[in-house]
């Protein structure tokens, strides 16, 4: 009997209800014997009514660990029957609710607890929590139940007590938080947040495998991508260096201080293309059908932790892309095997990006056009068998043999380090499940395989990419897929679109799928405007899967936002900016804190969500704050009629979060490279003419990495009226006729430049 009916009188009347879910989370655990709810308001009245403490489970499809506490725990008659005589137990899905889920993980962080997913917690029937954890073990787990459900019976007040003192911690923490904001953008900037960034990201960073370590002592796995933490700033520090004025970076005596940009800027961009280069590489990369998996177990990016996640595919497309145009081996002063090396850094980021835009758009995109979240981390050698985690991916040197004969295997085997007792070492093979298999990674280099078997490198080449192509053909005849999360987020679509816009743009034509890009990114605004957006009301959803499902939060606006801009670089199309507007409109509605320190709450006010936090810092995917930053300063030029408007919401988000900028700002990387481009100043340039006269400048724009520009497209066939509404340059120039590029500050343009030379030099600010 479901929650909703309202005719429940008792807990043993409670039956799972979570077949009438659409979350692909929440459909996995429909068959368990927990009478799971749903995180609804009839379900916590319930809880209210029976005064019943609430077990509630966060999760998401494609976790491996989820999928582990399922079937040892839930799928347990025993475990069930403790669960469901004194809890009412409740299932949700972090990627649908993360207002829910960040608040108990934030509770489950001030218990001095690592964090991660299962995130099991238990609640007061008013929803405050007294206990929490992750993973748990069957027999640890259900004494743990047991425990939590003596002391409701024996000493509900003192739960009771708990839970509401750690509401109140938690308020009175976050209040206090709100009050340390420093007094000006100045004092953030005397703090030397990217000086300070740059000294984490060295000391941390992995010279021999590439990558950064999850601290400075801890010098071994597991290791994750986090672009938003690392690559991000990275990319920005590599153009600009170190601020004028800071110290010394790491590792730079004072006696060379004055060097000190020039060797910041290209460490840097070294630790960038390093990482990339590793992932490439590594086996935490899908050798045979594209795409990234989460994180790697080990340090050195061989034992990936299968699950591929959309927000990872597309930051690291993104993150490539950037690392490949600052790699450029025309800038002036390289020497011979500088430009050499930079030629092979910038062809592997292309090749990184080209890679997983393949997988993403073959097996993610929709056919409305949106695309899925997830695939899972678990899947079966055969259709129909066991399932266990990477075994869609990992191989025996035997069946290698047999798809591609001893002769062809012995040459691929040798480039991919397979061995004939597999390659995995058992410490990072945490339930054995790997025994015997092979991952595929980069063990040895082509070169090395053409010389050991008497090859030419094409030759090489050629028969590692047949040997690729042959294992994936196998695998999708025999092998069951990873479960796919179907359902589609919008902030995830929103990083895409930039992913998408941006390899458009940028990924040369020799790559295949550099075609398919743009049409992809226009067909995300489709599918959301025709299933997500709601034009009327101005309000966005969530998610989608069979229909709407949850409503928006603040990172689906400022990921969609981001992704628009980036559209509107691509296309020059102006209604992408009206759309992008429009978004930052109701962002603002919904969800800025009109009370100092101001700042973007990350969901709208929810009386069943006892604290309403920021999302603040940046993690696997960028923070809300760190990418509306960004948003709202090239808003401020796109639509400068409003310009000190979002110049100063831009300024009161940093001043939100100011304190934490000057004390430890390696969790705001992407707050970091906003404030970078901010102290550097945004360069404005408008193009006007024609189609075939404005291209060589639009060319000219984007040869290099410029993440500080805004462009403006006038073309006198067809003027963006739209665009001429909003900012009044623009509207002053619609009757423009002469091909050229502007240079523009402070809403003045200077005179068309019409040579080519002189335009470069523009650009370039000499």
């Amino acid at each position: 009997m479901s929650a909703t009916t309202g005719t429940v009188r008792s807990l043993a009347e409670l039956t799972n209800v979570l077949s009438e879910s659409k979350s692909p989370y929440l459909l996995q655990h429909q068959d368990n014997p927990v009478a799971w709810q749903e995180f609804n308001p009839a379900t916590l009245a319930l809880a209210a009514e029976l005064q019943r403490p609430i077990f509630l489970s966060s999760g998401y499809s494609a976790c491996h660990w989820c999928h582990v506490l399922a079937h040892e725990s839930f799928e347990n008659a025993q475990i069930a029957k403790v669960m469901n005589e004194n809890f009412i137990n409740i299932k949700i899905d972090r990627e649908e609710r993360p207002d829910v889920d960040r608040l108990y993980m934030q509770y489950l962080l001030a218990m001095g607890k690592g964090g991660g997913w299962p995130l099991s917690v238990f609640l007061t029937p008013t929803l405050e929590p007294f206990f929490a954890g992750t993973y748990f073990p069957p027999k640890q787990f259900r004494a743990l139940l047991e425990r939590v459900a003596d002391l409701w019976e024996d000493d509900r007040d003192q739960c009771e007590k708990l839970g509401r003192d750690v509401i109140a911690s938690m308020k009175e923490m976050s209040a206090e938080s709100s009050s340390r904001t420093p007094s000006s953008l100045k004092a953030i900037l005397d703090s030397h947040p990217a000086n300070k960034l740059y000294t984490h990201l060295r000391t941390s960073y992995d010279p021999e495998h590439g990558g950064f370590y999850q601290s400075a002592r801890m010098r071994s796995g597991p290791k994750f991508p986090s672009p938003s933490l690392t690559l991000e700033p990275l990319a920005r520090i590599a153009l600009w260096g170190g601020r004028p004025g800071d110290r010394p970076p790491l590792g730079v005596a004072a006696s060379t201080a004055h060097n000190g940009p020039e060797l910041v800027r290209e460490q840097s961009r070294v630790m960038g293309v390093r990482m990339l280069r590793a992932i490439r590489e590594g086996g935490v990369r899908d050798w045979v059908g594209g795409g990234v998996a989460r994180y790697s177990v080990d340090e050195k990016w061989k034992v990936p932790h299968f699950e591929k996640m959309l927000y990872d595919q597309a930051q690291l497309v993104s993150s490539s892309l950037d690392f490949a145009l600052l790699s450029d081996p025309s800038s002036p002063g390289l020497e011979p095997d500088e430009r050499e090396t930079r030629t092979a850094d910038r062809k592997r980021c292309f090749d990184l990006a080209a890679d997983i835009l393949g997988y993403c758009l073959r097996d993610l995109r929709s056919p409305g056009g949106g695309f899925y979240t997830a695939e899972d981390a678990d899947s079966a050698q055969e259709r129909g068998g066991k399932k266990s985690e990477g075994a869609f991916y990992v191989w025996t040197r035997e069946e290698i043999e047999e798809v591609l004969g001893r002769e062809d295997a012995s040459v691929f085997a040798y480039f991919f380090g397979v061995k004939a007792d597999g390659n995995v070492n058992p410490e990072h093979d945490a339930h054995g499940e790997l025994t015997g298999m092979n991952i595929l990674y980069q063990a040895r280099s082509v070169r090395d395989v053409a010389t050991k078997y008497k090859l030419s490198e094409e030759e090489a080449t050629e028969k590692i990419q047949l040997g690729c192509a042959r294992l994936k053909k196998r695998r999708d005849e025999t092998r069951e897929r990873p479960g796919l999360d179907d359902k589609i987020l919008t902030s995830c679509n929103g990083l895409m679109m930039t992913a998408l816009a941006k390899a458009s743009t940028y990924l040369p034509s020799g790559y295949a799928v550099e075609s398919r890009c743009a049409e992809a990114a226009d067909g995300i605004v489709r599918f959301i405007k025709k299933e997500m957006w709601d034009d009327q009301d101005k309000k966005l959803w969530r998610s989608y899967r069979e229909g709407r499902g949850t409503i928006g939060q603040t990172d689906d606006y400022a990921f969609l936002i981001q992704g628009l801009l980036h559209m509107y670089e691509a296309t020059y199309s102006p209604s992408y900016l009206s759309f992008a507007i429009a978004l930052q409109s109701a962002q603002d509605d919904l969800f800025w804190d009109p009370s100092p320190p101001h700042g973007y709450f990350a969901s709208a006010p929810d009386q069943h969500v006892l604290i309403r936090l920021k999302d603040t810092q940046d993690g696997a995917e960028p923070s809300a704050t760190s990418v509306s930053v960004h948003n709202l300063a090239r808003l401020a030029l796109y639509a400068s009629d409003r310009f000190e408007a979002y110049e100063k919401q831009a300024e009161d988000v940093y001043l939100s979060i100011g304190e934490e900028l000057g004390s430890v700002p390696r969790a705001w990387g992407g707050v970091v490279a906003g404030l970078m481009q901010l102290e550097r100043g945004w360069r404005e340039f408008v193009v006007t003419g024609s189609d075939a006269e404005a291209k060589p400048y639009l060319d000219l724009l984007r040869e290099s990495y410029m993440p500080n520009k805004v462009v403006i497209r006038i073309d006198p066939d067809n003027p963006p009226f739209e665009l001429g509404e909003v900012n009044a340059t623009v509207n002053a120039l619609l009757s423009e006729k002469k091909a050229g590029l502007r240079v523009c500050e402070a809403g003045v343009c200077g005179i068309p430049i019409v040579d080519l030379e002189e335009a470069a030099r523009a650009i370039r600010g000499e």
